[in-house]
């Protein structure tokens, strides 16, 4: 599978709240990382950071803006849309319902071996985040 392909099924499966499916796409040691000190490896790293997002905005879709392959490493740019419905768990934090949707580029960054991911890196600007939340004023600037 190119990285291309693997990106694109990430997307598909994510969208489709296939918790099973977008797993399966990860190798068994593969770390994933991400703002607010979000850091680990395996299986169980896959499914916390499934379910934070999952979880939060249940409503929530991907959509790609940019897909670059490059051979055995990859970025998707990207913007995540969803309502804020349920508590976030972020590792600084919960942060409770507000009910507000949000629009969020990201970036996630990759690498893989063979048809599985075993580097997942995911960029976002947190106040921005944030700021759509509600929960911290628009920046000044």
């Amino acid at each position: 599978m190119s990285v291309r392909e693997l990106i694109e099924k990430n997307l598909e499966s994510w969208n489709a709240k296939d918790q099973a499916g977008w797993s399966a796409l990860f190798a068994d040691d593969a770390t994933l990382s991400g703002p607010g000190g979000l850091r680990g490896s395996g299986p169980e790293m896959v499914a916390t950071f499934y379910r934070l997002w999952q979880d939060a905005f249940p409503d929530n879709q991907c959509r790609a803006v940019r897909i670059v392959d490059g051979g055995s490493s990859g970025v998707l740019e990207a913007v995540f849309e969803g309502t804020h419905t349920e508590t976030l768990r972020a590792p600084s934090g919960d942060v409770q319902a507000t009910g507000r949707r949000v629009s969020v580029p990201f970036v996630n960054v990759c690498e893989l071996s063979g048809d599985r991911y075993t580097d997942f890196v995911l960029y976002f600007d947190q106040v921005e985040l944030l700021t759509q939340l509600g929960l911290i004023g628009a920046p000044v600037g």
